[in-house]
């Protein structure tokens, strides 16, 4: 059905009608308002004539305008009726039919047209709703890859607003401009990783979809990218952690191999050790307690690649930071002699710091050996130097070496990425040494040098008092006041209270790290009470300051200090138990 005709006036109705037919256009006759309505909205007229004499008309007219705002309309009246100004023609009654019936064929095409371009221009309208909703970018380029349209998800990829970038060239995302003018070029549909720089100057890999748009007059191409840092630095991740973990697996089944004929040398090294000190030949001695440095070396070692499966936690002892260092520097003094490198100890300040001095000693020595065969290649010197900073300590490690190559720098701490020459290099090193440092809840990087080299740096967090909480329990209220003030000098987050049931109700459900008491009764509530405590998940370590140290009743208690107490073994006694 083409044209609708609605109308009461049988004679008018019937005479159109039939020389609409016989023209060959479809018509269908309605004498009332509703079941025309129904037609309409079915949206299959285009064409609809209307009497005025039928009730209603006018609020058909409305819906046909509304429903299908394509549809020609045309009224039919009585020549004694009297219309106002209106954009609708009226056709007078009576009318030629054939003439009329001409004239609604060539509007029914018209119509038909208008429909054609306002559903094309709707599924424009709603392909570029979805275009602009995109979470990709996707950018319009002419032939010259200029852009031409820039959707949302563009701007919100690499921060550009969309009137910053249209009508320039492709190539200002580009860490590589020519990269981009070598695809344009190609005129080829291409899916790539390309490496762009976004309008705040960060650099994020994009995968990028380009293909060609054909028989259009605005567009020659179109890309679609989506921002995959974060992806494939979490695949990488995965990535690192499988190799780690077979690395960990291929190490314990080798450990018992390398630890059996370790214990021998051990074995040895202190027997050679004790005819050193029968004889009182220091050269000796002094060779001794190599072989053992070296023993312990070795059983890091494995023990750190092993625990490449098992992440072991560090036995932290709370102590200055110079036994690491000496042991790394006096382990390195034979290679960089060797070498024929110059190395220096600028400062090592007695840094108290949680860590545990092997596992951060064989970091430190990892560090200087990369350092002394970076140097030998170059400059010859290394410089190492412990800093002391407000909430952490450094240690960093120089060369005047030649620096890290491009094409390696990022991938340096992953296993077996090394700079040194074939069969000079596990590859090893620097992946323990991050693993390490981040089991001290640290950090390890590398830095270009000023002057020239590499600068290696390890950063330890420092003890953080006021992160601990303490509970001093007493029933002489001038000690527990004494204990207390000592403790909150130091800075930690110290409660005090005359009994354990009191005191536990005073945390309000934190968590306690040390526990400062004397001696409980025992079978008493305070007994219970300190029981129930040490039974929990997060157990506190136990500290205990009493007049009796000698007595038999300090089951459970983790340290013990006689009254009256030294402060600094107060101090040092609290500090060690918050990092066991």
């Amino acid at each position: 059905m083409n044209i609708l005709v609605v109308s009461q006036d049988e004679d008018a109705a019937f005479s159109l009608c039939s020389a609409l037919q016989r023209s060959g256009q479809q018509a269908v006759w309605e004498q009332a308002v509703g079941p025309a309505r129904a037609l309409i909205r079915h949206g299959t007229a285009l064409v609809l004539v209307a009497d005025t004499a039928v009730p209603q008309h006018s609020e058909l007219l409305d819906e046909v305008r509304d429903k299908s705002p394509w549809t020609r309309i045309y009224l039919m009246a009585d020549p004694s009726v009297r219309f106002p100004h209106t954009l609708v023609p009226v056709v007078a009654k009576p009318f030629d039919a054939a003439e009329l019936a001409e004239l609604l064929g060539r509007e029914r095409e018209l119509a038909e047209l208008d429909r054609g371009r306002r559903t094309l221009q709707a599924h424009a309208e709603d392909l570029a709703l979805l275009v602009e909703a995109s979470f990709e970018a996707i950018v319009g380029l002419d032939a010259d890859g200029l852009i031409r349209s820039w959707n949302q998800g563009a701007a919100n990829v690499y921060g550009y607003p969309a009137e910053a970038v249209l009508g320039r060239h492709i190539s200002l995302l580009e860490v590589d401009p020519e990269a981009a003018n070598l695809r344009l070029s190609a005129r080829a549909r291409q899916v790539v990783e390309v490496r762009r720089r976004r309008n705040d100057g960060r650099e994020i890999l994009a995968l990028l979809a380009l293909s060609l748009v054909p028989a259009s007059r605005s567009y020659a191409l179109v890309e679609v990218s989506l921002d995959i840092t974060e992806r494939r630095k979490l695949e990488r991740e995965l990535e690192h952690s499988e190799r780690l973990a077979s690395i960990g697996r291929l190490a314990a089944s080798m450990a018992h191999e390398i630890n059996n004929p370790l214990a021998v040398v051990h074995a040895s090294s202190t027997y050679v050790a004790e005819i050193a000190d029968r004889t009182g030949d220091v050269e000796l001695a002094e060779c001794a307690r190599d072989m053992h440095l070296a023993v312990e070396r070795i059983g890091s070692f494995v023990q750190h690649v092993c625990g490449f499966a098992r992440r072991e936690r560090p036995q932290l002892t709370d102590s200055p930071l110079t036994t690491a260092v000496d042991i790394a520097v006096r382990l390195a003094r034979p290679r960089a002699k060797d070498r024929g490198i110059e190395l220096t100890v600028e400062s090592s300040v007695m840094t108290r710091v949680p860590h545990d001095p092997p596992r951060v000693a064989q970091a430190i020595l990892n560090l200087l050996s990369n350092a002394i065969d970076a140097a030998a290649a170059h400059g010859r010197h290394v410089w190492l130097r412990v800093i002391e900073e407000t909430e952490r300590v450094c240690v960093q490690v120089d060369d005047d070496g030649p620096g890290v190559a491009a094409e390696i720098e990022s991938r340096v701490f992953e296993p077996f990425a090394t700079t040194k020459p074939h069969g000079q290099g596990t590859g090893l090193g620097l992946a323990i040494t991050r693993q390490i440092l981040q089991d001290h809840g640290g950090a390890v990087g590398l830095s270009p040098r000023d002057g020239g080299g590499t600068r290696a740096e390890i950063v330890l967090p420092s003890l953080n008092a006021a992160s601990y909480r303490v509970l001093v329990i007493d029933a002489d209220p001038a000690v527990r006041r004494a204990l207390a003030s000592e403790l909150r000098r130091e800075g930690f987050d110290v409660f005090l209270s005359g009994g354990l049931s009191a005191g536990r109700e005073l945390l309000g459900g934190k968590s306690l790290h040390v526990l400062v008491s004397d001696l409980l009764e025992e079978d008493s509530d305070e007994a219970a009470v300190l029981e129930e405590l040490m039974a929990g998940s997060a157990r506190p370590r136990w500290l205990v300051v009493t007049a009796d140290a000698g007595s038999g009743k300090l089951g459970g208690a983790d340290l013990v200090l006689s009254k009256p107490w030294e402060r600094g073994e107060l101090i040092d006694g609290v500090r060690r138990l918050c990092v066991v």
